[in-house]
């Protein structure tokens, strides 16, 4: 058996004395805009890790996947359109007797401070990675087996043996120009996850259906199998 959820949450599971089984977690996207929400999101933790001379090219792909994503025209539209549903849908959680009026209101001045900056941001996401000299070299190579090179991209070489504080906080400056992308993906994603529903279930011969309400759309779906599933992992096929 394994525990699934619609829509958002966090979940363990415990076996018969109490002690936690690691969990497996799988998140399966059901609609575009949430995929790509995820996809940012995967880009940004990737920016996580440490800088180092070793680390660099993978720093300069993913703010160059972050390009990317930046100059799609929809972009800003899409983010905007989704914090205002997400502000519906906290509004008419509010009429609910049950809700807890204290973590809706912070819900809620989130979503309005998000949608706040991106409507009044100056200028386009990511306009200012546009000018960096050494992501469009980057970029110019990408399409080439081993196009990262040093021989290739002598400026790259010149980062690598510079400080690597100097390097970091260069980054840390371009990143920082995408605080209201990386905030406004975190809040979206983590109001879903806080709103799924959990249910335990078990796969017949490695296979289970679920019928959706079509006037309920269910952007993201979740299962979580137990460490004791061995090789097992979940797909998921919508119809």
């Amino acid at each position: 058996m394994a525990p699934c959820a619609l829509g958002q949450a966090l979940a363990c599971r415990f076996n018969s004395i109490g002690t936690p089984i690691t969990m497996a977690h799988y998140e399966f996207p059901l609609q575009e805009r949430t995929r790509n929400l995820l996809r940012l999101e995967s880009v940004f933790t990737s920016l996580d890790g440490e800088l180092s001379p070793k680390t660099l090219r993978s720093h300069l792909r993913a703010f160059l996947e972050l390009l990317d994503f930046c100059q799609r025209p929809e972009l800003r539209l899409d983010l905007i359109l989704e914090l205002e549903r997400l502000l519906q849908a906290l509004k008419g959680w509010a009429q609910s007797p049950e809700s807890d009026a204290t973590a809706l209101s912070l819900w809620q001045d989130d979503c309005r401070r998000q949608l706040q900056q991106l409507r009044e941001l100056p200028r386009p996401l990511g306009e200012s990675l546009l000018h960096q000299e050494i992501l469009q070299l980057a970029r110019g190579r990408l399409a080439v087996a081993g196009g990262f090179a040093d021989s290739d991209i002598p400026l790259l070489a010149l980062w690598q043996q510079q400080a690597p504080a100097r390097t970091a906080e260069r980054l840390q400056r371009w990143r920082a120009e995408l605080v209201v992308l990386e905030r406004s993906v975190a809040t979206i994603l983590s109001f879903l996850r806080a709103s799924q529903s959990w249910s335990l279930e078990r796969s017949r011969d490695g296979r289970f259906v679920l019928s959706l309400n079509p006037r309920q759309p269910v952007a993201l779906a979740t299962v979580m199998l137990g460490d004791d599933q061995d090789e097992a992992y979940p797909k998921l096929n919508t119809v």
